[in-house]
Formats: C-alpha cells, sequence, structure tokens
C-alpha cells in the first residue's frame, strides 16, 4: 500500500505540473513567463487590436501608416512616462507587448486589395499572428525589400512584378500614383539634444529616394483613439484602480510615528506587486506638515528625485501619498493625505475639509462638454475664496488617464463621454499641506468618481486609521508595575 500511495502521489505531482505548464502564460520570443493576474487581464487584447486597427485605418483618409516598436533604451525622460512609453502605440494596435531587438513594424495599407495588414518580425510567426490577429506575417528583413518596390507608381509596375512581388505592388496600389501619405509613430517626446530614433532611420531612405511622400504624425490619430478608453481598456484600468486603493489603503494604514516614508512607500508597492500590477510611476509618500518652503513648479527630474528621498515620520504629522498601480500599462493616479495620529487636528481638519470641498465641486462638474480650462476655473475661484490658498496651487486640474499616467490627448478641446480623467488639487495652508487625486469617467449624462471607494471624507479616513495595518507589528504591552 504504501509503494502504491507513492506511485499515485508521484503521478499526481506530475500531473499538476503539467497542469501548470499549460496554464501558465507561454513565453515567447525570449520573454520571461507573465503574473497570472497580468495574463489574465490581456486576454482580449487580439480583439481588441483588431478593431483599433479597423478605427485607425479609417481614419487615415488614404496613404499607407507605419507603426514600429521602440527598444526601451530609447530615451524618454518627461513626466512620469515609463521606459517603454515609445512602444506603447505599437502595444495598442498589435496586442504584441515585448521588444527584442530588432524590434517589429506593422504596416497598415487601407488601400490594398490583400495586404491592408502586415506584421515584419523576427519573432515567431505563428505567436505574432496569434497575438495580434494579423494574417500576413513577413521577417523583418523583407520591410525595406518591399517598401522599395512599393514608392514606384503602381501605373509604372510591369506586370511582372504585379506577379512576382505581390506585396510590394498592393502597397503601390494602395498609396496611389500621387502625393504618397505616410503616417508614422514619431518619439512622443521632442528633444533635441538625444540621438535620433534608430527606428525611424528608413525615413531618411524615403527623402533622399522620393520627394512624393508627405510625411504625417501618426501620433494625431492615435491620440482621440487613446482618449476614449474601449472595453479592453476599461477592463484593465478598473483593475489597476482596484488594486491601488488595496495597497494605498494599506500604507494609509501602516504610516505611523517613527516609520520611514521609504517604508511606507515599499508597504504600499508590494501590494501593487503581490495583485500582479506593476507600478505606474514611483509612489511618492511624503511628510505634508510644516511646509514653510517657497511653493514652486518642479522639473520632472526635481521630482523625480524627492520621490526616492526618505524622511522619519514624526507624531502629529500628515503624510501625502501619490501613487498608482498598472496593468498592462494602464495606470491609476491617486492622492490622499492622512494624519499618522489617526485623527487630524482642529487646524488639520479646517484645511483638509477646505480642500476636499474644493474637490468635490470640481468632480460634480465634470461631464461631456466641460472643458479642462473650466474646471481649472472652478479649482481656482474656490481656493482663492477659501482665503488666498490657490497661491499655493502650482500645477493643473488634472490630466487624461490610460496606457500613461499622464496620457496623450487634447486638452483644450471638450470633455467626451468614455474619456478617464484624473482631478488633482491641493493647497499649503501655514504649513500645513492637503492634496487629493482622484479618477474620474466621463459618462453619457455626467460622470462616475470610480476612486470614491478609497476614503477621502474625514470620518471615512480617520475610521480606516484605526484598523491594524497587516504590515506594522503591535508594540508589546509595557510591563505592569
Amino acid at each position: 500500500m504504501t509503494k502504491r500511495l507513492s506511485i499515485r502521489l508521484g503521478l499526481a505531482a506530475v500531473a499538476a505540473l503539467i497542469g501548470a505548464a499549460l496554464a501558465a502564460p507561454a513565453a515567447a520570443h525570449g520573454v520571461t513567463l507573465l503574473p497570472f493576474e497580468t495574463a489574465k487581464f490581456r486576454e482580449g487584447h487580439r480583439e481588441a487590436a483588431i478593431a483599433r486597427r479597423a478605427d485607425f485605418a479609417r481614419r487615415m483618409k488614404g496613404g499607407i501608416a507605419v507603426i514600429t516598436s521602440a527598444d526601451r533604451t530609447q530615451p524618454n525622460l518627461y513626466e512620469s512616462y515609463t521606459i517603454d512609453t515609445e512602444n506603447k502605440d505599437f502595444v495598442f494596435l498589435t496586442g504584441i507587448y515585448d521588444t527584442v531587438p530588432p524590434g517589429h513594424i506593422l504596416v497598415l495599407n487601407p488601400g490594398g486589395t490583400t495586404y491592408k495588414e502586415v506584421l515584419y518580425t523576427d519573432m515567431s510567426p505563428y505567436e505574432a499572428a496569434r497575438l495580434s490577429g494579423i494574417k500576413y506575417v513577413f521577417p523583418k528583413a523583407k520591410f525595406l525589400e518591399h517598401m522599395s518596390s512599393a514608392l514606384s507608381d503602381y501605373r509604372n509596375l510591369r506586370i511582372t512584378q504585379l506577379r512576382f512581388k505581390e506585396v510590394a505592388s498592393d502597397f503601390s496600389w494602395g498609396w496611389g500614383d500621387k502625393e504618397k501619405l505616410l503616417y508614422v509613430n514619431y518619439p512622443r517626446i521632442d528633444n533635441l539634444n538625444e540621438p535620433p530614433a534608430p527606428r525611424l532611420a528608413f525615413l531618411d531612405r524615403i527623402r533622399a529616394t522620393t520627394s512624393e511622400v508627405v510625411f504625417k504624425d501618426a501620433g494625431d490619430l492615435l491620440d482621440p483613439m487613446r482618449m476614449i478608453i474601449d472595453g479592453f481598456g476599461r477592463k484593465n484600468l478598473d483593475r489597476a484602480i482596484a488594486i491601488t486603493g488595496i495597497g494605498l489603503m494599506e500604507g494609509m494604514k501602516a504610516a505611523k510615528a517613527g516609520m520611514t516614508t521609504l517604508q511606507v512607500m515599499e508597504t504600499t508597492d508590494y501590494l501593487y506587486r503581490f495583485n500582479g500590477a506593476t507600478l505606474g510611476f514611483n509612489t511618492g509618500v511624503s511628510l505634508a506638515s510644516n511646509m514653510n518652503d517657497e511653493i514652486k513648479w518642479e522639473s520632472a527630474a526635481a521630482e523625480e528625485a524627492a520621490r526616492k528621498g526618505d524622511a522619519r515620520i514624526v507624531p502629529g504629522s500628515l503624510v501625502h501619498f501619490d501613487t498608482g498601480a498598472a496593468m498592462n500599462h494602464y495606470s491609476a493616479d491617486i492622492q490622499r493625505t492622512v494624519p499618522v495620529d489617526g485623527k487630524f487636528t482642529a487646524e488639520q481638519r479646517r484645511v483638509y475639509q477646505g480642500v476636499l470641498d474644493v474637490q468635490k465641486a470640481v468632480i460634480a462638474a465634470v461631464k461631456p462638454g466641460a472643458t479642462w480650462a473650466q474646471l481649472q476655473q472652478i479649482a481656482e475661484t474656490e481656493l482663492r475664496k477659501k482665503g488666498g490658498w490657490d497661491k499655493s496651487y502650482t500645477y493643473g486640474i488634472g490630466h487624461f488617464i490610460g496606457l500613461e499616467t499622464h496620457e496623450h490627448g487634447d486638452y483644450v478641446g471638450p470633455l467626451k463621454p468614455g474619456m478617464v480623467i484624473a482631478i488633482e488639487q491641493g493647497a499649503v495652508v501655514d504649513g500645513t499641506r492637503v492634496a487629493f487625486e482622484d479618477d474620474v469617467l466621463v459618462t453619457e449624462t455626467g460622470h462616475d468618481w470610480l476612486t470614491r471607494f478609497i476614503p477621502i471624507e474625514i470620518d471615512e479616513v480617520e475610521a480606516l486609521l484605526q484598523q491594524p495595518s497587516i504590515y506594522v507589528p503591535k508594540q508589546p504591552a509595557k510591563p505592569s508595575q
């Protein structure tokens, strides 16, 4: 019986290993395995990418689009952009997340007859087609070969070329024989002090070959698409917000006198990773009391450096959080301010409630047709009514969120249903800083305050802080005398 039992246990173990291997997301193109949560929320990207490419093609109004993946080492130091910011347009349209040099190239040819979507890559053609839903996949080395022939006007192609250069001929047909529009995903950040992106070297070759090609920025078409979050994006953003709530509320409970801001930040970030998320940006945890320095706008580098600092939390102080988890790039962005002693002092309560009233007034004004300028005006006016509190409000009322924490978009035009925005404002009053940031969906009739479940009213915050933290050990009871 013992021998039979051991055999059964061995078979069970083998079966479990096989089952785990089948259930785990497959590694492809030299990429490490994904956390299960991350892989789970990538389901549906293929279908979303197919719909997005069709939408992009409809917006093109002629021409060809070339969307290249970007190496993660491409410089992009601006605000809270991540190391793969420049790759997200490609990810958005293909569902292929990982870039291994020499990368991938997507060609969209709406005017063609057969080769309307082509992917050039050195990854497994089967895997590329499976992830993206693109039927025609070729080695990346074929891209320049196909483009060379495609630059010829289709009326100049001989019957031999039409027979044996099917892809190039179809590109040429889609381009037409007059002005040739070429949409390209240029770098999102213009910095002439940085070297040009190697992925766009082919543009110089085209310029040297013909004067007929007119280059267009694909971002002009992609930004309006990314501003309105589709079902796949909402699924991932909702999960990112939920995980942010988990980590942030635990961090709020953990922030106690004697700890450091770095310890509190690590507590928050750990729960993001534990739940399969990444950081949308570096979490900021900072002291929010005795803020007597001059308030000024900081550069991205200065703000980033401040997030890496560490300070000891002292009794009676406030602690400010600025944080957001990300799921498959879709990032939340939330700010809260809490008293480390569990209760607000009378002065802290006065400033907190005043800033909270402004936050609620701005969020209440979010609806289709409202503009960023109008929301900014509400914040400044309401803070000014509090007694000149607007003088310490040095930043804008908010931003779009999506594939970027600070998503690309139109900050001049009106808000539209389907946009998700972050509303952020705050003030420093006699050394006390209170700031809020909340994620809000613009609906057909108004808005949905997506982060309202995270305590923000004074009684809600104080009730949360009475709960024990799972990370901060209880102090041992003092021995009786």
